[in-house]
């Protein structure tokens, strides 16, 4: 892996991405294109290339600077629904007003905190500090995380489903197709199992809002890793 080039190296990624998916019984088409271009700043035609396997070039994997100022310019708009001005961008993150012009075009380059000041006014935090290119592989790992756990479920006892939770990010079609797995293998737990306080334990998780519910996830892995050491 250490000769090719950046698209290639991420191209081989996304082919196994591609192949994980397959083999867990999913296409790419379960993956929203959209969000990973507004979440990376890779042009949605460009992660299509990728992953059909299709010759990109490396400012198509790795814009300059300038393109991707652009591209939060176009895509975080103002509470107004309009785009910030120059000035607005300026006057928030403490430059000159030329200096946005002279990022925009290319004339200067913007030291680490400017850069870091650009995303979290954009409410981007990470995007120029973080490669593309691996920003593109860690926001399709809960796709990834979604199709194991529709797997996992599958013949999984109530135990298992109620302790691991639902994912939420990532693919709304797997996301959508992992509640009703969750639902199903609940459903029939509830009416295979003799145990009430079992069953009690499981219709009040599931009642939790998305948010309760996390942290209470997290309490019940730790207490039932800890009986397990205990067995």
């Amino acid at each position: 892996m250490e000769n090719l080039t950046a698209p290639e190296g991420v191209a081989a990624a996304l082919a196994a991405v591609k192949a994980e998916l397959e083999e867990l019984g999913h296409s790419v088409d379960v993956i929203n294109f959209d969000r990973l271009a507004y979440q990376t700043g890779i042009a949605e035609s460009t992660i299509r290339k990728l992953f059909a396997g299709e010759s990109v070039s490396p400012a198509e994997v790795d814009p300059p600077f300038k393109d991707r100022l652009r591209f939060l310019m176009e895509t975080r708009l103002h509470p107004e629904g309009r785009r910030y001005s120059r000035a607005e961008i300026a006057a928030a993150v403490n430059i000159d007003k030329s200096m946005v012009t002279n990022l925009l075009n290319d004339k200067r380059r913007p030291g680490f905190d400017t850069s870091r000041d650009l995303a979290t006014f954009f409410k981007a935090p990470g995007f120029f500090t973080i490669a593309p290119a691996q920003a593109l592989l860690a926001a399709l790992e809960p796709v990834l995380e979604q199709a194991r756990l529709i797997a996992e479920l599958k013949g999984q006892q109530v135990e298992r489903v109620a302790l691991r939770g639902s994912l939420t990010a990532g693919s709304d079609e797997l996301s959508r197709e992992l509640q009703t797995a969750i639902q199903q293998v609940l459903a029939t737990a509830r009416e295979s199992d003799d145990d009430p306080e079992l069953r009690e334990l499981t219709d009040t998780v599931r009642a939790l809002p998305a948010s309760s519910r996390r942290g209470v996830m997290g309490i019940l892995r730790g207490a039932v890793g800890h009986a397990r050491r205990n067995d």
